[in-house]
């Protein structure tokens, strides 16, 4: 049954994305629109597509309009709609961007909006920016069918990877690693993903079968995908602070030659260990390795000690000890015709200030990544 929910979920994104009849609504709108000239030909074209990809699957048309217009609010966006009611449109001109809202789109509150323009903010490029954008705001609208018994469940090998015995003992493995940390461990195959994204596949997997124990859904999904062979991990609440992209790659790195060995169920062993050492590190600290780390610090030290030895020796110069000053004083040189305590030095205390912020235990966040095998 629960490979089914797997297979009904890709059946349904794969039967979106592969609509052969795209509206003329939507063909007939230009949802990027460049006055400025910011976006080359192609560009504009590939991000035109993309929104009227979206349009298509979520009926919300994401707009993004770079003008020459001064006054944003009084653009008329009644033409560039062309009778879409639903909208989100975000203009912006040479020193200022403004965001209309319809329908649907007025479901975005302000906080939304700020995370959309900071997407768009911190890419690299404008067509990159646009596209984020595009994609964020999508987001919004995707639908989330909570499928309430998900917790229950830790392993859906609907790519038949291991036999019973290896699917009984991950299984178990994994449930007691999630009940320990109180974030969900889940491992998923795919046997194809017959054109469908898997990054995309990936978000819609872990909000729609709602995965993750309590209110920040608090899990770790490993997608594996044999056509094309690829995987992707998603952390999410306090496991997506735990477990952060560079985190994610380090655990990619430790199971993905068992993977292209076809050794499975040692690579979903390794996940669900890797799962362990960060979970646990990011809540009671990491272990320190004390005799590995001593025996560094003392060859380090040692090789310190020894270069400044040597470089104090060659400096030095016989020497014999003196009592009285006036021995190191030339005769005649120097008459005392005036004598003061002055003080030299001064011991002062500071305290910095200090401005600390800390997601904690009770963080909330996303991290994704992964690669081929």
């Amino acid at each position: 049954m629960t490979r089914k929910i797997i297979s009904v979920l890709l059946a349904l994104i794969l039967c979106s994305s592969l609509v052969l009849s795209v509206s003329a609504e939507a063909k007939a709108i230009d949802f990027v629109v460049d006055e400025i000239g910011y976006l080359a030909e192609s560009e504009r074209d590939l991000l035109n597509k993309q929104a009227a990809d979206i349009y298509e699957e979520y009926s919300v048309g994401i707009f993004f309009v770079y003008t020459t217009a001064d006054e944003l609010e009084n653009y008329d966006i009644e033409t560039l709609l062309g009778g879409i009611q639903d909208y989100v449109i975000m203009l912006e001109n040479a020193d200022s961007w403004f965001t209309f809202y319809g329908g649907k789109g007025e479901e975005i509150d302000l906080a939304t909006e700020d995370k959309l323009r900071a997407v768009y903010d911190l890419a690299d490029t404008y067509i990159e920016g646009v596209s984020e954008f595009l994609d964020a705001a999508a987001d919004c609208f995707a639908p989330v069918t909570v499928i309430s018994d998900a917790a229950k469940y830790f392993l859906y090998d609907e790519a038949d990877l291991l036999n019973d015995a290896e699917e009984a003992a991950l299984e178990k493995k994994l449930a007691d690693v999630s009940g320990t940390y109180n974030a969900q461990l889940v491992v998923c195959t795919i046997a194809s993903m017959d054109g469908v994204n898997i990054d995309r596949y990936l978000d819609y997997l872990y909000d729609t079968m709602g995965f993750g124990y309590g209110e920040n859904h608090d899990g770790v999904l490993l997608l594996v995908c044999m056509d094309p062979r690829e995987y992707r991990i998603l952390s999410n609440g306090f496991a997506g602070v735990a477990i952060d992209g560079d985190a994610i790659d380090a655990m990619g790195d430790a199971f993905v030659s068992d993977l292209s060995d076809g050794n499975y169920a040692a690579a979903f062993t390794e996940f669900a260990d890797q799962c362990v050492y960060y979970l646990d590190g990011h809540l009671n600290g990491f272990p320190f390795n004390f005799g590995k780390n001593l025996v560094i610090s003392l060859v380090i030290g040692i090789v310190v000690g020894l270069i400044v030895a040597f470089i104090l020796k060659g400096q030095l110069k016989t020497v014999r000890k003196q009592d009285q000053a006036n021995v190191y004083v030339k005769q005649g040189s120097m008459n005392l015709t005036h004598q003061s305590d002055i003080y030299l030095y001064r011991t002062v205390s500071r305290s910095k200030k200090s401005s600390s912020s800390s997601s904690g235990s009770g963080g909330t966040a996303r991290s994704k990544g992964g690669g081929s095998f």
